[in-house]
């Protein structure tokens, strides 16, 4: 049994606000060093899948960058690696994919070619560190044709996108799929955009798909009739954050400081290690007054003042008499002296001058966009 993979890296990005005004979602630096596309590509390579296409429709220059010839994941090969799918529709369009299914639809003869008995599809905006073999042996094991990721729903869930729940029998059969942005007490697992499918089986979808010209992979292939078919579950219970929107990037990223577990689940496996690019950053300075406290400061960072509870990603510059709080601050931000920053999330370059106070809050961040000068 072989398995290749396939990353989708645009979805949902019109929610994540000025965050993704120049970069695709699956750009988008999370916790400290990373990418959230580095979630989605490492659980692929620490499962052995060395074939894997990342489908980019618009705004992917930093994506590109970032990922390169996919050395840094072990994925410079000469027999599958990583590979970019066109961003547009068709060869002889100028329109851009806007969903799963017209991107697989362009795809068709590529997966109808395919090798591979199995195919994994992933979404970005999900962040967790999974052993894919498990479900794929599960998957085999079921003979399905279709097998979906979920988690436990809690009852305090909620979401600005309508999410999938999922009713399972006993064996984790699926006998009802619906659509709720709260906890639904019927369907108490939830879907975190992780498909597994048989490969001739997909193929056979997006020919259906095709003749009658569907829309959605998961409205109108999916979730049509799924307990006359032959779909199942996966239900993981480790460590899973949805990220959807920007305040579910910002409520992530502050649960990364104040959740052990959560770092442990996400970096601390020594079997499924996370992998980013590498930079060759001197190590962080800090100047005598310097003061931090419950925050992950990257390489490359110059700190003269205070930092609590805060995420400082490369070459992050705090001045003295400063402080930084319950922050994202982005590589190259530049803090002045007795500035206060505290629940602001700040892009690429922002310089933030002396005797500056900015202040956002927990449930409403303040963000600042790249470049910008306060």
């Amino acid at each position: 049994m072989s398995t290749a993979g396939i990353i989708f890296s645009n979805l949902n990005e019109d929610n994540f606000s000025s965050l993704t005004e120049d970069r695709t979602v699956a750009a988008i630096p999370f916790g400290c060093r990373y990418r959230l596309i580095d979630f989605a590509l490492s659980n692929m390579v620490n499962s052995n899948i060395t074939n894997i296409s990342v489908i980019a429709n618009s705004k992917y220059r930093s994506l590109v960058e970032h990922l390169g010839a996919g050395k840094d994941w072990d994925m410079a090969r000469r027999s599958g690696g990583i590979k970019f799918i066109s961003p547009y529709f068709f060869a002889h369009s100028s329109e851009y994919y806007s969903h799963r299914l017209e991107a697989l639809r362009s795809m068709t003869s590529y997966i109808r070619q395919m090798k591979e008995d199995t195919l994994v599809l992933s979404d970005c905006d999900i962040i967790c560190n999974i052993d894919l073999n498990a479900v794929i042996s599960m998957h085999h094991a079921n003979g399905a044709d279709l097998t979906m990721v979920t988690t436990p729903c809690k009852p305090d869930f909620s979401s600005k996108v309508s999410q999938m729940m999922v009713k399972t029998n006993g064996d984790g059969k699926v006998q009802r799929i619906a659509r709720s942005r709260t906890f639904m007490q019927s369907n108490q697992e939830l879907f975190i955009n992780i498909f597994v499918f048989r490969t001739a089986f997909l193929a056979q979808l997006l020919d259906e798909a095709i003749a009658y010209n569907f829309q959605s992979l998961t409205n109108d292939l999916i979730m049509r009739s799924p307990e006359s078919q032959n779909f199942y579950t996966y239900c993981y219970t480790g460590y899973v954050a949805p990220v959807s929107d920007f305040q579910d990037y910002y409520r992530a990223s502050m649960e990364l400081l104040s959740n052990e577990n959560a770092r442990m689940q996400l970096f601390g496996k020594r079997d499924r290690p996370l992998f980013t690019k590498v930079h060759n950053s001197p190590p962080t300075l800090y100047r005598e007054g310097a003061s931090v406290s419950g925050s992950m400061i990257a390489d490359g960072c110059v700190i003269e003042g205070t930092v609590e509870n805060s995420i400082l990603f490369r070459g992050v510059r705090v001045g003295r008499g400063s402080v930084v709080r319950n922050s994202v601050l982005f590589g190259g931000c530049y803090v002045g002296n007795n500035s206060l920053v505290n629940c602001v999330v700040a892009d690429k370059q922002v310089l933030i001058s002396d005797n500056c106070q900015l202040s956002g809050h927990n449930t409403l961040p303040f963000y600042i966009e790249k470049n910008v000068k306060v």
